[in-house]
């Protein structure tokens, strides 16, 4: 039995979308670079595979293919079984997508992602889709295509929800996160182009691998969309420092496609200082940490000595997530960011060569003109590597979502509006959703000039002036600025 597992195209002029393997599922605009691995399409192409299914994972995402093109490749592989995942701000794209793999290839389609438990009540209205599956969804796929294969009814399979014969919806009980990560294969990769994922945004050497070390989050920050939709419980699961090391040594000593650097994308990675200092002397002993890597973290997680010995281990940089540079939104979202712990934390990370990358957002409950100006003065003052600005959004399922929906706070209702790269769909309550907008610009504005002034933009474009050159065709306004800035830089050494 064949089983195609797809990342559909997601394209808008100008723009291309990131959906599977995204947090954040998001337009980019074009030349970005940045493209998550589908993750969860990965791991569940390698269940199948070691249960013998004969797998093809496409992710037109990446390629940025025609839909023509995409499409003519399903149909070349015939699948018997389409695994689709989706998001909340494409899922009206997605859905024709089903609809048209329905109907062009004859399989069956399951759909999976972020997105399927607002779609069980309405599941009836989708007759192009033969099932879904929610949650953490990986073993829920397999046991859907093993029971198809050995034609046994799918009653019973956790995790799904399918059509009984009278065509009435069963939703079966939901399926337990995976207590043991260690015991997932490791996910596939043989049938993508890995030269086309890209998650560096601190210049770490490229090709770079992406792998996940955790799942969960013991934090309750209040946007965030994994914790509350999709694994419904803040539950901190590890791979451990041996497993994680496999794979790592698999990927750089083994595969044959030629990785220079590899990013754990976790929810929180930094979380357990015996686990990653296991990690660390495991890498150490294998010869791996000359390596560079980097992963996503908190900086309140971690003892420095644990950081310290990563370092030794070829940690080269950190993404930490902030969202505000007010303490009292940071901590009225949930995040609980002690942000003097952060900002000791940024100076013992830069002591030790690492860098930093950090995120921001504008638009949580409580914002105002004053804390987006104090948050823009944070991240000025941090001198992070890189930045992140972005807009809040509160995706469905979460409590963001629903204190908005209770205040009137929604601009709308368009799902396909709702990735927080360039729209606004919040107001606070004394900003407007177009106000955020253009804070948010004014804040990429305020740092071109920032990374001019400290001689970045200056010493890239000497060192790099089609890189340079491409990154300002991503903002031109915002790179005049700093061109200029970066001349004066020149000038005065």
């Amino acid at each position: 039995m064949k089983v195609a597992l797809v990342n559909p195209p997601w394209l808008r002029p100008g723009h291309y979308g990131v959906r599977a393997g995204s947090r954040w599922p998001h337009f980019e605009a074009n030349g970005t670079g940045y493209m998550p691995y589908p993750f969860y399409l990965g791991y569940s192409a390698s269940l199948l595979e070691n249960a013998g299914f004969e797998v093809c994972l496409l992710d037109g995402c990446a390629t940025m293919e025609s839909d023509a093109s995409f499409l003519a490749k399903v149909q070349r592989f015939a699948p018997d079984i389409v695994i689709q995942e989706n998001a909340t701000a494409s899922i009206d794209v997605d859905l024709r997508w089903a609809e048209t793999f329905a109907r062009e290839t004859g399989a069956r389609v399951l759909m999976t992602g972020h997105h399927v438990g607002f779609m069980t009540g309405s599941f009836a209205k989708y007759p192009f889709l033969h099932a879904l599956a929610g949650g953490e969804w990986e073993y829920t796929v397999l046991e859907y295509a093993e029971r198809l294969r050995e034609g046994k009814a799918l009653d019973g399979t956790l995790g799904l929800v399918h059509r009984a014969k009278d065509g009435s919806t069963i939703v079966e009980t939901r399926r337990p996160n995976i207590p043991n990560l260690d015991d997932l294969p490791f996910p596939h990769r043989a049938t993508l182009d890995m030269s086309l994922y890209a998650d560096n945004p601190m210049d770490q050497p490229t090709p770079s691998a992406q792998l996940l070390g955790s799942r969960g989050c013991p934090f309750k920050c209040d946007f965030c969309v994994w914790p509350q939709v999709v694994y419904e419980d803040n539950k901190y699961r590890t791979r451990s420092g041996k497993n994680m090391a496999d794979e790592i040594e698999q990927l750089f000593r083994k595969d044959p496609f030629p990785y220079t650097s590899y990013y754990f994308d976790d929810d929180t990675f930094n979380i357990g200082d015996k686990r990653l200092a296991g990690l660390a002397d495991e890498l150490i002993a294998r010869g791996l940490h000359t390596i560079p890597w980097s992963a996503m973290c908190r900086a309140d997680t971690l003892k420095k000595p644990t950081l310290e010995k990563l370092a030794q281990a070829g940690l080269a940089a950190v993404k930490y997530g902030v969202e505000s540079g007010n303490q009292g939104i940071v901590n009225g979202i949930q995040k609980n960011l002690d942000l003097g712990k952060l900002r000791d934390m940024m100076a013992f990370t830069h002591s030790l060569g690492i860098r930093t990358h950090l995120t921001f957002s504008f638009g949580h409950i409580g914002e105002t003109p004053a804390t987006m100006q104090e948050t823009l003065d944070l991240a000025l003052e941090l001198d992070p590597y890189s930045v992140q600005f972005s807009i809040a959004t509160p995706f469905p399922g979460t409590r963001f979502y629903d204190y908005a929906a209770r205040n009137d706070l929604l601009k709308t209702l368009d799902y396909s509006a709702y990735d927080g790269m360039s729209r606004g769909v919040v107001r606070t309550e004394t900003l407007s959703a177009e106000e955020l907008e253009q804070f948010m610009c004014h804040a990429h504005d305020v740092w071109e000039q920032h990374r001019a002034r400290r001689g970045g933009l200056a010493k890239r474009i000497l060192a790099d002036p089609i890189g340079s050159m491409k990154h300002a065709l991503k903002r031109p306004r915002a790179a005049a600025r700093a061109v200029a800035g970066a001349v004066r830089s020149l000038t005065e050494s």
